[in-house]
């Protein structure tokens, strides 16, 4: 990739799309700038906007947060952005998505262009039917929370490879719904964040690339995932790589939302009831 992603971004043309997309929706520009003001004086601040990044005097608003009840009756906090930042960060995108797309697996669909849920399920489908109908029905624990920065980081220099770019996405980060390990790592990724499901992708194309490389068929939703066996056998040492291997990389499968099954419809996967073999 050439070395000016941010003068893409901020572009008219890439600026224009982003604004596109986001034109219709009620957040507020900025703490101090609510959506009356901005649709007042719209050109004025995306233009301020354009300037602090190309200086690299930009600095990313705090996230709103908002509490979500979950069906276990506990709560989950959401993330939001500011106006501000969605717009940066979906030029951005605009920019990196392509990139991104050439080097992804085949068998990974979630926050992927031209993708969806129905996709996912009928390469599933597909697999069980030619006799890899023996799963491991897996998901990984607190997926956004516990991606480790540095790592990510080390990731994102070898994927974009512009120290200025990588500077303002660094601040993101640093300002996002993060938390130190015990020994003090920072941590975590938030999930309102535009360009969030682009940093998931990115550091699981390395578990993508290692179950590939092990001839494990697979198909992966964000962190949800099934892996694909013709036996109960095979299905447990397939578990067995994809712990090792998400290990690795700071990460673990959940210990009760994974499971090694035949395929059948009592398994769910993206919402939807497997099938039953006939072998």
């Amino acid at each position: 990739m050439n070395n000016n992603i941010l003068q893409q971004a901020m572009s008219p043309n890439v600026l224009n799309q982003s604004w596109q997309r986001l034109q219709k929706e009620h957040t507020p520009w900025s703490p101090t700038v609510n959506r009356d003001e901005l649709q007042r004086h719209l050109l004025k601040y995306i233009l301020q906007c354009r300037e602090q990044v190309l200086k690299g005097s930009y600095k990313p608003q705090s996230l709103r947060q908002f509490a979500l009840k979950k069906p276990d009756g506990r709560q989950r906090i959401i993330s939001a952005q500011f106006l501000q930042d969605k717009f940066i960060q979906r030029a951005l995108m605009i920019v990196l998505e392509p990139k991104a797309e050439a080097i992804f697996h085949n068998d990974s669909y979630a926050y992927r262009p031209k993708r969806s849920v129905a996709m996912a399920f009928d390469k599933a489908k597909e697999r069980i039917k030619i006799g890899q109908d023996w799963l491991v029905d897996a998901d990984i624990t607190k997926f956004f929370d516990e991606i480790p920065h540095k790592p990510l980081i080390k990731i994102l220099q070898n994927f974009i490879a512009e120290t200025e770019t990588l500077n303002l996405i660094k601040k993101w980060l640093k300002h996002g719904a993060h938390h130190s390990s015990l020994l003090g790592k920072r941590k975590g990724i938030s999930q309102g964040a535009i360009l969030s499901p682009l940093f998931c992708n990115l550091y699981l194309n390395q578990f993508d690339k290692a179950l590939s490389k092990a001839n494990i068929p697979f198909v992966r939703y964000a962190d949800d995932f099934l892996l694909f066996t013709n036996s109960e056998k095979n299905a447990q040492h397939a578990r067995a790589f994809a712990e090792k291997q998400l290990t690795k990389i700071g990460l673990q499968i959940h210990p009760q939302k994974t499971k090694i099954v035949k395929s059948n419809p009592s398994i769910i996967f993206l919402g939807r009831k497997l099938p039953r073999t006939n072998t």
